[in-house]
């Protein structure tokens, strides 16, 4: 993925898998990060200064909004994607809540597909999105823009709203193979279309 991403033309590769609480995406467990670093370690000093892979996690938010890793485990990544995956149909105030206590926590560098709809296939949960919005501006927390094309979330209808309360927004692939690094194209197609500024956004080409 390394590699790939690399002859894609871009500076840098954030792995993101799943975290320990995603069983059924293969989430990885303390060990299976300790390896997966030490591999990212040797990689970077092969690329040099010319390319570098980011040691990321997505991590899953919990009903009460924590992050699924002790804070020992938390402090050793680059960066941390956090994300709903289960508990969708909690009431609107629970789930704002249950974000917002995500985006507080020091960890949290970005706020993954936000509202967790996939186009076609579910609705998303019910959160108070500006009060999202103002709390990842608060918190220097960067909007996903997940280029996945059943997701496509935070939906470019909302970008706006996201620029004028002060957000950073990070276009990313969710990509699971070395075929999907092309959906990038389509989160920058519709941060484009939400009015995303260049200096408003960065593309991290993360993978999970």
């Amino acid at each position: 993925m390394a590699k790939a991403t690399r002859q894609h033309g871009f500076a840098y590769f954030g792995v993101a898998d799943h975290s320990k609480s995603a069983h059924y995406a293969g989430g990885l467990s303390v060990e299976q990060i300790v390896e997966q670093h030490r591999e990212a370690d040797l990689l970077n000093k092969r690329f040099g200064n010319d390319f570098r892979i980011l040691k990321g996690i997505e991590s899953d938010i919990p009903a009460d909004g924590s992050l699924d890793y002790p804070d020992e485990v938390l402090d050793r990544f680059d960066f941390i994607v956090a994300s709903i995956h289960g508990r969708f149909k909690l009431d609107r105030k629970t789930q704002t809540d249950r974000l917002l206590r995500a985006i507080c926590n020091p960890h949290t560098t970005i706020i993954g597909h936000m509202t967790g709809r996939q186009l076609q296939r579910r609705p998303g949960y019910e959160i108070d999105v500006e009060k999202v919005l103002r709390a990842c501006a608060k918190h220097n927390v960067a909007v996903e823009i997940n280029a996945h094309p059943w997701r496509l979330d935070l939906g470019w209808r909302w970008h706006q709203a996201a620029l004028d309360l002060g957000c950073m927004m990070s276009i990313n692939p969710d990509a699971h193979s070395i075929r999907e690094l092309d959906h990038m194209h389509w989160g920058v197609k519709m941060a484009r279309k939400g009015g995303v500024p260049a200096e408003r956004g960065t593309e991290r080409d993360d993978a999970s």
